[in-house]
């Protein structure tokens, strides 16, 4: 084989993003993914495009997807164009909805911040929010926020037509091969060892998503956790939403045919997929109370996926203490949504293209200890911040 610039650990959406710009770019890139594309996250994800529903304008996770929604409508033409798959890009809009006075105090501060730093977005009351919501919200609700500018998209087909992109423009994908662990040479990762054979390369990309951190020989931690998310599938009809529906961080998701994704459960479990009694029911109430129409619906189905989550909720992009080692890790919910910008950024960083700065607030430097190169234990990290305070939810 002959040696890549850049070997891509995982084909999930992020995976296949960072190839496809590292091959644009004019990298050799190679794949290397432990099963097939878009069998983990990426394709139990519901496809949400919503940055704007929770944000509060300077957090930098907002900011970063805000700024990928604006790629979207881009990529998703030229990924038409040239794989010839469609991934079903809408932009449906999304409506938030209070789930009692804290919650509609917590709305209120998200609207006003939006609102200062020139946002789109209306704050509707009753009649709209039935519109919108094609009679779907219960008449009970009589207020909420409007984000026109969301969107949904077919995370499969995306997947699909972004590998087939990267193929075209010359990348390589060895799929069923797991990465057993980093090839390290004179203090730098040199490429990657498989069960079949070690492939050289002057770059690897960890974007293995719940399983990064790829080697304890690294000589640091990837502070990166399995977060079990179950969704259902329900045939709602005629009473399906046209548009994303949220509440208390549950949403509704509209996908074709009259299909609709109820989600998600939020589980550190560790990597169980089951699909559990109590988590799917949750599910159903909740969405048989934000639309009641939905009682009366045809259950479909449910899956369970493992969203890969840092202590604080944030992705883990860019370079490490490792030369040659790069992260494209931990993006928790936010993988399909965040992947165009992700891979323009990583991929500027691992070809020294980019600015210094722009990855700074995603580094895996904000984990290390100043002492040791070790971390702070994740459990105590989880009840401190943003990711503990959304799974006590």
């Amino acid at each position: 084989m002959n040696t890549p610039d850049v070997l891509v650990c995982g084909a999930g959406i992020i995976g296949c993003a960072v190839a496809r710009e590292l091959a644009a770019r004019g990298a050799s890139v190679t794949v290397v993914e432990r099963g097939e594309p878009a069998e983990e996250a990426s394709g139990a994800a519901a496809g949400m495009l919503t940055a704007q529903a929770y944000a509060e304008p300077g957090d930098p996770l907002a900011e970063l997807g805000r700024r990928s929604a604006e790629l979207y409508p881009a990529l998703v033409d030229e990924l038409a164009s040239e794989s010839g798959f469609d991934p079903h890009y809408s932009r449906c809009g999304s409506v938030r909805i209070a789930a009692g006075p804290e919650d509609a105090a917590a709305m209120e501060k998200t609207a006003a911040l939006q609102e200062k730093a020139g946002w789109t977005l209306e704050r509707v009351e009753a009649k709209r929010l039935a519109e919108l919501s094609g009679g779907a919200i219960a008449p009970s609700v009589r207020e909420g926020l409007a984000f026109p500018e969301e969107a949904v998209v077919d995370p499969r087909e995306l997947v699909r037509g972004l590998r087939v992109c990267a193929e075209r423009r010359g990348a390589r994908f060895l799929t069923n091969t797991p990465v057993t662990g980093l090839r390290i040479e004179s203090g730098a990762c040199t490429g990657v060892r498989t069960p079949r054979e070690t492939i050289g390369a002057a770059s690897v990309v960890d974007a293995t998503g719940s399983w990064a951190g790829l080697d304890g020989a690294a000589g640091f931690a990837v502070p990166v956790v399995p977060a079990r998310g179950q969704i259902a599938e329900i045939d709602a009809g005629s009473a399906r939403p046209p548009c994303v529906l949220h509440r208390d961080h549950f949403y509704l998701a509209p996908r074709e045919h009259g299909r609709l994704l109820a989600g998600a459960t939020l589980e550190f479990v560790g990597f169980d997929r089951s699909v559990t009694v109590s988590g799917i029911a949750g599910l159903l109430r909740r969405a048989a109370e934000v639309a009641p129409a939905l009682a009366a619906a045809r259950f479909v189905g449910a899956w369970a996926g493992f969203r890969p989550a840092a202590p604080d909720g944030l992705p883990i992009m860019g370079p490490t203490p490792l030369p040659g080692y790069f992260l494209a890790a931990a993006h928790f919910r936010n993988g399909i949504l965040l992947a165009p910008i992700s891979a323009r950024l990583v991929a500027e960083a691992v070809l020294g293209t980019g600015s210094r700065g722009a990855l700074a607030p995603f580094a895996l430097a904000r984990f290390l200890r100043q002492e040791g190169q070790d971390f702070e234990r994740i459990s105590a990290l989880q009840r401190e911040t943003r990711l503990g305070k959304i799974a006590k939810r």
